[in-house]
């Protein structure tokens, strides 16, 4: 027995060498950094930019932020001239889908793709590229778990993965394995209680829940603790209000409003506001999705003439292009509908934000023809269009959703203590949104990804992919 137990041991301490010389291989190690001569735009109340800033990272986080210089001796330091450069939070993307092999056969019905057909780090690698470091994962399964887990050992560098599990109703709409299935209030509960005790971070709701499920499954996330996001069920039955409750804290898209009538209804707007701000209840805005969806339904060719598009996995690249659901269902009456519903979503989004309802930046990557990583700064743009100004568009995909995850310390900010997920800029996101795609750097916890490095990273990719 004692000599089973020293080789136990022994085997332990193996195989953590063995993990730690792993991890040493798979990413650089990180070094100090100084940026000098930047402008840093907080994102942190009173919001105020400090011109000609010194920022000093350390560790993954931010150490200092001063006006004065930093001590010039200390050798080790990577040093960054930020002169005519603007440093922002690293960008939050609060509505994708991140693949894996599970999720491609479940999404495209082909149950016989191979494993080992996604590697994580091509899947989250566009993210990376632009910008983007938190993600939240809508329809999150056992696989994303360990793709979480991943970027969090430092295995894979990739963006903070927050996991949702999804739960529909009887005849869900997507496979199970994408989804769980509640029937009724117990079987609702029980989804919840096995999601917190598989580690997931959030619940999400789906359109076929009926009223009494949805209830017990937000009265059992708030018991342990999970927030709540998803659709709003019950489409056209006129109970849209029941629906929101405490516990329910995010609507995933603005479309859901508009379709909960047959047509969408401009004049419920402001009764819709005034139901979420009753309930404390956000909104995942997505505008760009549906932007996107009109493109594409107009014109499929846009399916190939965006560059992005050859950033995608070839089977799902040849899904999108070849059978792309959206451009099947094209005809005149399908996109008077989708244009109705784009000026609905703009003015629903414009409402919340004026009433100081908490609005989100996401996107619903993965639907056909939202390409990740790449469509989060159309998102940037279509809140600005819908009339966000560049300022709360960008705390849209920065403080916002840190807060609302109770992580503003420590992340979605520019400020001392935080991590040091930031993103160095060639030009002012406040003068114009679309700034925010001059990247001249990334800075993942840290470390200090150069936008040569991106491009070679993003080349590699695309040839990987072809």
């Amino acid at each position: 027995m004692k000599l089973n137990r020293m080789w136990t041991r022994v085997s332990v301490v193996l195989f953590l060498c063995i993990a730690a010389a792993e991890l040493g291989r798979s990413q650089p190690p990180i070094s100090d950094l100084v940026i000098e001569h930047v402008t840093v735009i907080p994102m942190t109340p009173p919001a105020v930019e400090i011109p000609d800033a010194t920022v000093a990272i350390h560790e993954g986080k931010i150490a200092a932020i001063s006006r004065h210089g930093i001590d010039r001796t200390n050798r080790g330091v990577q040093r960054i001239n930020g002169k005519g450069k603007w440093l922002i939070p690293a960008l939050t993307d609060a509505h994708v889908h991140l693949e894996n092999d599970r999720l491609l056969r479940l999404f495209l019905n082909q149950p016989r793709l191979p494993d080992g057909l996604v590697r994580t780090d091509d899947a989250l690698l566009p993210y990376v590229a632009n910008g983007i470091l938190q993600i939240f994962d809508l329809s999150a399964m056992s696989e994303t778990l360990a793709q979480r887990a991943e970027v969090e050992s430092g295995r894979v560098l990739g963006p903070k993965i927050i996991t949702a599990a999804m739960i529909d109703g009887v005849l869900p709409i997507w496979p199970i394995g994408l989804t769980r299935v509640a029937g009724n209030p117990e079987d609702g509960r029980k989804a919840v209680r096995d999601a917190a005790a598989e580690g997931y971070d959030l619940i999400k709701v789906y359109s076929k829940l009926d009223l009494a499920t949805f209830t017990a499954i937000v009265d059992e996330a708030k018991k342990a603790g999970l927030r709540v996001v998803g659709h709003i069920p019950a489409r056209h039955q006129g109970i849209t209000e029941k629906f929101f409750q405490p516990g329910f804290d995010l609507v995933a898209h603005a479309e859901e409003f508009a379709q909960q009538t047959a047509v969408p209804d401009e004049a419920a707007i402001p009764r819709y506001v005034e139901m979420a701000k009753r309930n404390g209840t956000g909104l995942i805005a997505t505008l760009s999705l549906d932007d996107r969806l009109l493109e594409e339904t107009r014109d499929a060719s846009t399916l190939r003439s965006r560059p992005e598009i050859a950033y995608l996995h070839p089977v799902l690249r040849t899904f999108v292009i070849d059978h792309n659901p959206y451009v099947a269902a094209a005809n005149p009456d399908r996109v008077a509908y989708l244009e109705r519903i784009v000026a609905f979503n703009r003015k629903l989004t414009a409402a919340f934000s004026a009433a100081g309802v908490v609005v989100f930046a996401g996107t619903d990557a993965l639907v056909p023809g939202i390409v990740p990583g790449f469509s989060l700064q159309d998102e940037l743009s279509a809140l600005v269009a819908a009339g966000l100004t560049p300022r709360q568009a960008l705390e849209s995909a920065t403080s916002a959703p840190c807060a609302w995850l109770g992580q503003l310390r420590n992340c979605g900010v520019v400020a001392p203590g935080a991590r040091a997920d930031l993103l160095l800029l060639d030009a002012d996101p406040i003068a114009n949104i679309s700034n925010t795609r001059q990247i001249s750097a990334v800075i993942a916890q840290g470390r200090y990804l150069a936008r040569a490095e991106l491009d070679r990273r993003l080349r590699e990719l695309k040839i990987r992919r072809e």
